[in-house]
């Protein structure tokens, strides 16, 4: 009987903590990041980003172009390492944005899984 009970205990908090990542997941999933909540406007605008294969696609980097430009054109602070991590000597400038950039989560540059590097105004 006591086993029985601990056995559903633990189904229980496993079930539990499942649903609340999967909210969790899901809630995030509408966040925008501030800048571009600015440029769209209220409300959500999935359509502006998810073109191509709907909304649970990855944005082409083409989609990213269109808005802020091809990687020369964008603006990147200085910083005390001198690196443009749009023009990296590793794939100068043929990476897709999405490798790094993320909407609905937090971004991660690439170049820190190797370097000491830091970007102040990484989004």
């Amino acid at each position: 009987m006591m086993k029985s009970l601990i056995n559903s205990a633990v189904l229980a908090a496993a079930i539990l903590v499942n649903f609340m990542a999967y909210a969790d997941t899901n809630k995030s999933a509408f966040n925008i990041k501030p800048h571009h909540a600015q440029a769209f406007g209220e409300g959500k605008h999935c359509d502006t980003c998810h073109t191509d294969a709907g909304k649970k696609s990855r944005p082409s980097s083409q989609t990213c172009i269109n808005c802020h430009g091809g990687m020369s054109e964008i603006p990147v602070a200085s910083n005390r390492f001198d690196k443009d991590p749009h023009n990296s000597h590793h794939y100068e400038d043929t990476l897709e944005c999405m490798t790094c950039h993320r909407e609905h989560k937090k971004s991660h540059a690439i170049c820190v899984d190797c370097h000491i590097v830091e970007f102040e105004n990484f989004k």
